[in-house]
């Protein structure tokens, strides 16, 4: 059965304010995409991501709420699934649960929290996502593992989605981080600007992981993450590109060979694009738009992109 094609504004939040934000997440609201997201960091000047979602939330009625990903280490996995089933209670369930394994050495370094192997860290999120998908079902959990341990805990009031949020596990890795996907998540995001080929061959590992757990591949929403710049002409296209290599201080042609794996060019173009993981399988699309991110990038894209889609 054909699914919605889905578009979701990913959003990297460093340097906006809330004011910002609020802009561009009820200009998404308004025009019908599907998601935002934000991402999880603590040791850089930005805006906290769960606070800023919840807040967001209350601004905006339909889109739906992405963290993309939250570290699990930076909260404790039945703080996590109170403050998620709150945040989809909230926002009349719209929350879509993003999660990896961590959120650099740096940041967690920097803010205190320790940063074991991958192995160690993929083993903590499984424990942890099992804890929250519990703690979002059952009325009382007793929990015995290596990571955490409860004891009759409860969590009321449940998620709004029945018969829970969707998890996305975000990262690419193929040992423990795809294992992971296959045993946990509903949704994965496994890299960035990713050839439809290097999704295959993720994918094909995936696959292998599914068989040997017993689940159905074609339970795991797929998606893909990729950077657009989209313009009306050629001319507007060059000032995008121009005014991308001044704010990455780069030389233009540098830049230039940044875009090999993004979204470029006119609506047509983008268009077409995007409809080789479409026709693929890939159904969901994070886009990350140029910083800071204009209405008319979202406007444009609404209004000549996404109608190419609505029908699939």
């Amino acid at each position: 059965m054909n699914q919605q094609v889905k578009f979701c504004v990913r959003v990297h939040q460093g340097g906006y304010s809330f004011e910002d934000l609020k802009r561009i997440w009820t200009t998404a609201d308004r025009l019908g995409y599907h998601s935002g997201s934000l991402y999880d960091l603590l040791n850089v000047p930005t805006l906290e991501c769960w606070s800023t979602l919840c807040a967001l939330a209350a601004v905006t009625h339909r889109i739906r709420l992405i963290p993309m990903v939250l570290a699990n280490a930076y909260r404790p996995a039945p703080l996590l699934a109170k403050m998620s089933s709150t945040l989809d209670v909230i926002s009349g369930g719209r929350l879509e649960l993003g999660i990896g394994a961590g959120g650099g050495r740096g940041d967690h370094l920097a803010s205190g929290i320790p940063f074991p192997s991958v192995r160690e860290r993929m083993a903590m999120l499984g424990e942890s996502v099992q804890v929250i998908k519990r703690l979002w079902t059952e009325p009382k959990v007793d929990f015995e593992g290596k990571f955490y341990t409860l004891k009759g805990a409860s969590n009321e009031p449940r998620p709004v989605q029945h018969p829970h949020p969707p998890i996305l596990i975000g990262g690419h890795g193929e040992r423990h981080v795809l294992r992971g996907v296959a045993a946990h998540a509903d949704m994965c995001n496994i890299g960035n600007g990713m050839s439809v080929e290097e999704h295959h061959a993720k994918l094909d590992i995936l696959a292998q992981y599914c068989l040997e757990l017993g689940r159905d591949p074609s339970e795991i929403e797929v998606t893909h993450n990729t950077r657009v710049l989209i313009a009306d002409s050629d001319a507007e296209l060059e000032k995008l590109i121009a005014q991308g290599a001044r704010d990455s201080h780069m030389s233009l042609d540098d830049y230039r060979g940044t875009l090999d794996r993004a979204i470029v060019g006119n609506p047509e173009q983008c268009a077409e694009q995007i409809q080789k993981y479409v026709d693929y399988g890939i159904r969901y699309f994070f886009l990350i738009f140029p910083n800071p991110t204009p209405s008319e990038n979202l406007e444009l894209f609404a209004a000549k992109v996404m109608p190419s889609f609505a029908d699939i």
